[in-house]
């Protein structure tokens, strides 16, 4: 019986070992490759099914429409959302599920089952998807198959067409029913006006970038902080941008699905169209305002033409009454009444809003009025803001002159850090167009840390009325006693600064702290020091439970 058992066992090794060996030796047979494709037509084109769009609604007829995907949310830049384009135009697709371009490649041919599904406008951009809070929203997941349905492999998107800004319509019907909505375009000849900065800080979800044509037209790029390539900067000098044209109420928008849509940046930058350098006798016109920005205040020339009134679609306001006094709209003529072509101005609580706003002072509409502020975006278009000097009618207020003025230009300048405590210290930084940085923090630590920046001698003999002002963001500060502002006229320059004697400046106007948003502060006398050499200090603590950031961008000491 043993013998017998020994005879079965060892046959079975055998068949066991015949059979593991035919599995290594043969051949894995690789899976078919499965080309999806489709058994029915498109019945309507995307143009008829945009044309036919009135208002929010169920679609409950048979329409099948199709095109090739050009933009989706590879790059993170588009959430949720692809966009598709045929021959005749293109439409924003809303679907509440992440890594679509998994499945929907650049090029990817998709055929849409629009019955069952909603078709709606997000502010004047036709999207299709479904319904939330009654109005447009994602297409459900768990809807997708019903609906969507890809055709072959991935081939060649549509080619993006080249795009003039001046050919931009500026009214709502004119906007929501244009052809071009959503496709695929390309700019020629465009720069970046903030260059240097970056795409898109991480202290709000998206970002408003311009782009200007040499005409000085211009177009906001909208860029998310999730995207690729939100920490990238913006490159310098004339080139391509390729993208999505979109818009948000009346403003333009293009968005970029990828770094590698911009093509051939960089190289010397010719100066901006227009007129002007930016001082009181020879203000910027509208023309070379609207091509330039910094925080550097300049002056600006130009008509008062109107307002936006401020509300949810801000709509601007040409012909009155006036109902908002924060701001007005400059132009190159009087009778201006594009909005593409005007520039909206910041208005400040005090002297230069109660002169120039049009609520009260409605008789000045059509004047020529100069105000000095800082070129930025605002009301998504290039804009004058933190004003500190006007002048209408031959009166106004023009601030002194700075007889020293650090622009810091993403250097030090002039200044020297002083680390008494900690590893830490000041840095040159891009924001707001170049400025100085301290902070204790390092992700995810805090550090304990004084930190001195220390101007040069500053010498204010002869000097009468002088005063100090300078622009800061400060923002996570544990207290504003952590971010001080001194003045010494014993400090040698070197060495521990507390050796020397220093005089706290309070009673100004600053940032709250709690924000990225650079601020000027108001004018801070210097009266006491008048006839003495000084050194102005920026003195930062931070300690290891709260570490601020405190930025820098200018400084500037004037007189009378």
């Amino acid at each position: 019986m043993k013998k017998i058992w020994q005879i079965f066992a060892g046959l079975f090794l055998v068949l066991a070992t015949t059979t593991f060996t035919a599995c290594v030796d043969g051949e894995f047979e690789e899976p078919p490759i499965i080309m999806p494709s489709v058994d029915f037509e498109a019945n309507t084109t995307i143009a008829e099914l945009k044309e036919s769009y009135t208002a929010f609604k169920l679609i409950e007829d048979d329409i099948i429409i199709k095109g090739r995907v050009v933009a989706n949310d590879e790059s993170g830049n588009l959430y949720k959302k692809m966009v598709i384009q045929d021959a005749t135009a293109a439409i924003e697709l809303s679907i509440d599920k992440t890594s679509l371009y998994n499945e929907y490649k650049v090029g990817q041919m998709v055929y849409i089952k629009c019955k069952g599904m909603y078709i709606g406008d997000y502010n004047n951009l036709i999207q299709l998807g479904y319904v939330f809070g009654g109005n447009i929203g994602r297409l459900p997941e768990t809807y997708i198959a019903a609906h969507l349905f890809r055709d072959s492999f991935p081939g060649v998107p549509p080619a993006p067409a080249a795009l003039t800004l001046s050919s931009l319509p500026t009214s709502d019907e004119e906007i929501m029913k244009d052809p071009r909505m959503s496709t695929l375009v390309k700019l020629e000849n465009v720069r970046f006006v903030e260059v240097g900065e970056m795409f898109a800080p991480q202290d709000v979800d998206n970002t408003n970038r311009t782009l200007i044509d040499q005409s000085g037209k211009s177009i906001v790029v909208r860029t998310s902080k999730y995207c690729n390539f939100a920490s990238d900067t913006l490159p310098g000098g004339y080139g391509t941008a390729v993208g999505v044209l979109t818009a948000f109420g009346t403003t333009w928008q293009f968005t970029l699905r990828s770094i590698d849509d911009l093509i051939e940046f960089g190289g010397e930058v010719p100066p901006p169209p227009g007129n002007g350098t930016g001082t009181f006798e020879d203000p910027y016109d509208i023309t070379r305002a609207v091509s330039t920005s910094g925080a550097n205040p300049v002056w600006v020339e130009g008509y008062i033409v109107g307002t936006i009134d401020v509300g949810d679609q801000n709509v601007p306001n040409f012909a009155g009454p006036f109902v908002t006094n924060t701001n007005l709209l400059m132009a190159a003529t009087a009778g201006e009444t594009n909005l593409a072509n005007c520039m909206p101005v910041q208005l400040p609580s005090g002297a230069i809003r109660d002169a120039l706003n049009l609520v009260t002072t409605p008789g000045n509409k059509g004047k020529m009025v100069k105000v000095l502020g800082t070129l930025e975006t605002y009301f998504s278009q290039p804009g004058v803001k933190n004003l500190s000097g006007y002048w209408l009618d031959g009166n106004g207020i023009v601030p002194a002159t700075g007889f020293f003025t650090e622009e810091f230009n993403k250097t030090l300048g002039t200044f020297t850090q002083v680390s008494v405590t900690g590893d830490q210290t000041w840095f040159g930084d891009t924001y707001d167009g170049g400025c100085v940085t301290m902070t204790g923090y390092v992700a995810p630590n805090y550090f304990a840390n004084e930190d001195w920046l220390v101007s040069p001698v500053i010498s204010l003999a002869g000097k009468t009325g002088v005063e100090l002002m300078f622009r800061e963001a400060v923002n996570f500060i544990g207290s504003m006693e952590d971010v001080k502002v001194l003045v010494s006229t014993n400090y040698s320059g070197t060495g521990n600064p507390n050796d020397a004697t220093w005089t706290e400046l309070t009673g100004f106007t600053r940032s709250a702290g709690n924000s990225w948003t650079f601020v000027n502060t108001s004018q801070i006398s210097l009266a006491t020091w008048e006839g003495s050499d000084i050194r102005i200090a920026f003195k930062y603590v931070s300690t290891t439970s709260k570490a601020g950031t405190w930025e820098i961008s200018r400084v500037v000491v004037s007189s009378n």
